[in-house]
């Protein structure tokens, strides 16, 4: 089980693609996290996931203009991002 946090301190994250319903929190304890496409507003998803936007250049806040949470990866180069690291599904 991967649970909320990484070793190295970051939010452990499974990125979903939106098509079902899939609340907040994966089986995993990670969060669910949808990587908004231009489309999306808000903090949250329809199907309960974080909406997010990648930002791995920085320095930013940690909301994106559309309210979606600004993360950055590993290298966690995104300055004021929430660092994350992915342990199911992928960012585009």
């Amino acid at each position: 089980m991967a649970g909320l946090y990484a070793t190295n301190g970051s939010i452990n994250v499974s990125v979903v693609n939106g098509a079902s319903k899939t609340g907040l929190y994966a089986a995993n304890g990670s969060w669910n996290v949808f990587q908004t496409t231009g489309t999306q507003r808000g903090a949250y998803h329809p199907c309960g996931a974080f909406n997010v936007t990648v930002d791995n250049t920085g320095p930013n806040s940690i909301r994106a203009a559309d309210g979606s949470m600004n993360v950055t990866v590993s290298p966690f180069n995104g300055k004021g991002a929430q660092r994350v690291t992915v342990v199911a599904g992928a960012f585009v």
